[in-house]
């Protein structure tokens, strides 16, 4: 545990344990809750979050920034959320004012259609040219993208010590933020994973990465990259739009896909949306709920999702999404 001293010590400890067992390392929210922590000592310390308090820091901090960055709203903004989940009522939330530098992805929402169109051709595409492994490695690695929502960093990284088809699940462990997860596999993407590694274990035997590149190594983001494009554009598929699709853009998918099914089924969003965060590797809820303020502008009818969080989430950290 951090060395917190001020009388809000206790409750911020809570916090940073509860993100622990989400699965949440939280090194940069624990360090911003330090400084807060800090402040409150040398000011009122007060054993509740109070606005003085929290206004107060975060003026402070603004004055120190030398860039335009405000990711250090975020942690501050989520301790007091938490603290009136768990019935401090009087903890104060962050106010709407204070944002975080926003951040529009340039996100392509791939159709069901245009997927099926991809795959369709990858799996033809990749026999076309005599690269060795290539025919095994880029329908598996584009499909475990899809499926898993991944990012590409991540795919490229695991490890064969990491996959653990006889147990249904791969261990994400070099990944953005330092959010280390779990992954359980669907049984259709097992069975499917488990023929490839037989296949790619005779072109490379003893090889250290599970998606590994053309000599053996890891595969390069380049080759992810440009095999993605040239796959859809051998498709017959567009890419003459604003926003380019990208292999990236799989995640999107992931996640919209999922809200979007859980709202058909009539499931709480609110509720299914942390298992989705701890799936994704987000390291905030507020990265996840960026998908809710996404969907509508793809599919309209969905626009009553929007609705009940408009205030809950009104930024995001552009390495999260």
């Amino acid at each position: 545990m951090n060395n917190y001293i001020s009388n809000l010590a206790p409750i911020i400890n809570d916090f940073i344990r509860f993100k622990n067992a989400l699965g949440i390392k939280y090194k940069t929210g624990s360090y911003y809750l330090k400084q807060l922590d800090l402040y409150n000592y040398e000011h009122q310390n007060l054993k509740v979050l109070d606005r003085n308090t929290v206004e107060g820091w975060i003026l402070k901090q603004a004055e120190k920034s030398l860039t335009r960055d405000r990711s250090w709203i975020s942690p501050i903004r989520e301790f007091g959320r938490y603290l009136r989940s768990i019935g401090y009522t009087d903890a104060y939330i962050l106010d709407d004012h204070f944002t975080i530098q926003r951040y529009r992805a340039e996100v392509y929402l791939m159709t069901d259609s245009e997927i099926e169109c991809f795959f369709k051709e990858c799996d033809n595409y990749v026999l076309r040219k005599n690269f060795k492994g290539r025919p095994y490695v880029f329908p598996a690695l584009y499909r475990f993208l899809y499926c898993c929502g991944v990012r590409c960093g991540e795919a490229r990284k695991l490890k064969c010590n990491d996959v653990h088809l006889d147990k249904g699940y791969v261990d994400i462990l070099q990944s953005k933020a330092h959010n280390e997860r779990r992954l359980f596999l669907s049984d259709e993407l097992v069975k499917y994973l488990i023929k490839y590694n037989r296949a790619i274990d005779k072109c490379f035997p003893n090889r250290e990465y599970f998606f590994p590149g053309g000599h053996g190594g890891i595969c390069s983001s380049t080759a992810l990259s440009s095999n993605f494009r040239n796959i859809w554009l051998a498709a017959g598929l567009k890419r003459d739009g604003i926003v380019k699709p990208r292999a990236y853009d799989f995640r999107h998918h992931f996640a919209c896909a999922n809200v979007m099914r859980w709202s058909d089924e009539g499931r709480d969003i609110h509720a299914m949306l942390p298992y989705l965060m701890r799936y994704m590797g987000h390291a905030t809820l507020e990265s996840t709920y960026y998908y809710i303020h996404l969907i509508p502008d793809f599919f309209p009818k969905y626009s009553h999702l929007v609705a009940s969080t408009e205030k809950l989430i009104p930024e995001v950290d552009s390495y999260e999404v």
